[in-house]
């Protein structure tokens, strides 16, 4: 991996200009054109039926992805460069009310019987997927803006995370339904919560990781994609779920999240035409196939696995990992919004031609600007 233009870009995107007197830097040119990408898929008005995966819940699934990712990504955005508050901050709120209106938890609701959410925070189970991510996005706007008309409903997501955090035990996301790395979207969530206003919810934060340690195979060191909720696995560990667990663990565990994405390299990390990435599945299990979580395989390589892995080694600190992914996102990305059902947008646009592909990948580029 030899030094480069791009990785002199992204040092400045961690640690800042050496100048102090020319104030931050601009984003780098392709974080500015996922940006512009963010910002208009904000303002077109998706919906569910802008995507065509072939299941209805997975299309709603991905709506509400787009909106959170794209709230994280243009708030870590303008933490990293306040230049971009005035264009960004106006599109991020767009996006957090696109996800908490009735069609953003329409996904959920319909899971849980038509009650809504919001009818259910002072449970103590549930909503795993929508509380997590989205409390993460709604904890990115209060760092952003901290007295807000968000701010009331960011503090009760916040309370009702806790609530199911102190249980000890992992969380569904729908009902007898648990997937591990959406536990690691509540905890990272309440961290991020914590850090902003001051609070102290470090005995649910510890209950919730004691719970979610128990989901990481001990053979591979890869977090488990899906259990029963009786404990037992239901699914094989995997690339996807350790990358995006990682990457939603780097500041609210660091030590946890470095494990869980140096297991990731040491099991996962190849090549594929000459392109680095990671594979979806851990050599045992090499012969198995793609899902929605990880997208088609090419040679087992997963755009999942290695777009999350781009976002844990940014938050990280490891920019050469970044430079050598963000070159196969530019290779291999217009295949990958080609190929993968419901990634392209209707008539393309964007950065890459893709509502989420946009969204999640200012996300993962823009890491270091996370509280």
């Amino acid at each position: 991996m030899k030094h480069s233009i791009l990785r002199s870009v992204f040092v400045l995107l961690m640690f800042g200009c050496s100048h102090a007197e020319e104030g931050p830097p601009p984003p780098p040119p392709f974080t500015a054109e996922l940006a512009e990408g963010a910002r208009g898929w904000a303002d077109a008005g998706l919906d569910a039926e802008d995507y065509g995966t072939g299941v209805a819940l997975f299309d709603a699934e991905w709506l509400f992805g787009t909106q959170m990712m794209t709230a994280v990504g243009l708030g870590q955005l303008i933490l990293l460069h306040p230049g971009e508050r005035e264009a960004s901050l106006p599109k991020m709120e767009q996006a957090l009310n696109a996800m908490l209106s009735a069609e953003g938890l329409a996904f959920d609701k319909k899971k849980y019987k038509g009650v809504s959410v919001n009818d259910r925070l002072k449970s103590s189970r549930g909503s795993a997927a929508l509380l997590g991510y989205g409390g993460l996005a709604l904890a990115t706007h209060r760092a952003v803006e901290p007295k807000s008309a968000l701010t009331k409903t960011e503090q009760a997501w916040a309370e009702a995370i806790a609530r199911r955090l102190k249980t000890g035990k992992l969380i569904e996301t729908y009902p007898n339904e648990i997937y591990p790395v959406d536990n690691a979207a509540l905890i990272g969530a309440l961290a991020l919560h914590d850090q902003v206003t001051g609070e102290d919810h470090s005995a649910a934060i510890k209950a919730g990781l004691k719970a979610f340690k128990r989901a990481i195979d001990p053979e591979t060191g890869l977090l488990i994609q899906a259990m029963r909720p009786n404990g037992k696995a239901l699914d094989t560990p995997r690339g996807s779920g350790t990358f995006l667990a990682s990457w939603f663990l780097v500041k609210a565990d660091p030590a946890l999240a470095r494990a869980l994405f140096d297991a990731g390299r040491r099991e996962l990390e190849g090549s594929v035409l000459g392109l680095y990435a990671m594979r979806e599945h851990p050599a045992k299990n090499a012969e198995r196939g793609g899902d929605i979580d990880s997208g088609p395989l090419l040679m087992g390589y997963s755009v999942s696995a290695t777009g999350f892995a781009m976002g844990a080694a940014a938050g990280l600190g490891e920019e050469e990992i970044v430079e050598d992914i963000l070159r196969t996102v530019r290779f291999g990305g217009p295949l990958a919004v080609n190929v993968v059902p419901g990634l392209k947008a209707p008539g393309g646009g964007g950065a890459t031609g893709s509502h989420l592909g946009d969204a999640i990948l200012l996300a993962m580029v823009t890491t270091p600007g996370r509280p």
